[in-house]
């Protein structure tokens, strides 16, 4: 069943809010630690993935994952060292 707007607004906003939250007292946190890391990049990654929520549009979840994925490599298993006789545990 399909849920309109004011729906989801009611139904998710307390989650949202948390997580909002959570990310304000992670950035106090490191605001008032010693040192810096203003250039590191897991710092301009979340300061990207914090514009693009700035910016709006339906599509903001598929761009931060973009944002924070590894660009597809086709070659990915010898870059990681995978063998192909590497299985994945399958769950039961």
């Amino acid at each position: 069943m399909s849920r309109n707007a004011q729906q989801v607004l009611q139904s998710e906003f307390h989650t949202s809010r948390s997580k909002i939250l959570e990310l304000a007292s992670f950035l106090d946190r490191l605001d008032r630690a010693d040192g810096s890391v203003e250039k590191e990049r897991q710092l301009e990654l979340l300061q990207a993935g914090i514009e693009i929520l700035r910016e709006g549009g339906p599509d903001r979840a598929e761009k931060v994952q973009l944002l924070m994925s590894r660009e597809y490599d086709p070659n990915w298993r010898s870059t990681l060292n995978v063998s192909s006789s590497t299985t994945l545990p399958r769950n039961q």
